[in-house]
């Protein structure tokens, strides 16, 4: 299929439709445990889905939307791969940007900036590239006195419109909450476990 193709409702369908097998990850070891309460399953299951289909859900939660490859670049228009498949941002009509910040292999930590535009396409840039096509767009839009897209201070730092010690506050909140999200996750699956 051509990029040009690429129709915003079909890229929020896929969107949609890879954050719920995400979601159903992350919730199988919860659906394992009443199955094991009606001994359909293992015991020990529960656990072993924890481990293995709970944390690859919040991984790939972090990733669907992240640019995998860029098509095109213009400076109205960005089309990227995604997981999802190929995505299509207008930069003539972004409603809110903001930075994700995940932890990646080695624990360095990699800055997506996410940005959505008025028919609903998410795309986390994260090439040099449309990252400065995206930081020239938010230039042109403040100087022209259109209805200006909310940015997170964060994502303005990382993008070189603001002060950096907002990217750092930001970043050090990031990865404390998801350890403490993820070791909830996992205490919460362990206590479940006893239980049975």
């Amino acid at each position: 299929m051509n990029p040009a193709e690429i129709t915003p409702a079909a890229a929020r369908f896929r969107a949609r439709l890879a954050a719920s097998s995400a979601a159903f990850l992350i919730l199988s070891p919860l659906i394992a445990w009443l199955l094991a309460l009606a001994d359909i399953v293992p015991d020990g299951t529960p656990v072993i889905l924890a481990v293995t289909a709970g944390l690859a859900g919040f991984l790939l939660l972090q990733v669907l939307c992240e640019e995998t490859g860029l098509v095109q670049c213009s400076m109205s228009r960005v089309t990227a791969r995604t997981l999802t498949g190929v995505r299509m941002l207008d930069l003539t009509s972004i409603r809110d940007v903001r930075l994700l910040t995940s932890i990646t292999r080695g624990g360095r930590t990699s800055h997506a900036v996410v940005v959505r535009d008025s028919h609903g396409v998410r795309v986390g840039l994260t090439s040099v590239r449309s990252q400065r096509a995206l930081a020239r767009a938010l230039q042109r839009t403040s100087a022209n006195e259109q209805a200006e897209p909310r940015v997170t201070s964060a994502a303005r730092a990382h993008l070189g419109l603001g002060e950096r010690r907002h990217r750092t506050t930001h970043t050090v909140i990031t990865l404390l909450l998801q350890v403490v999200v993820l070791s909830l996750y996992l205490a919460l699956v362990l206590g479940l476990a006893r239980l049975q």
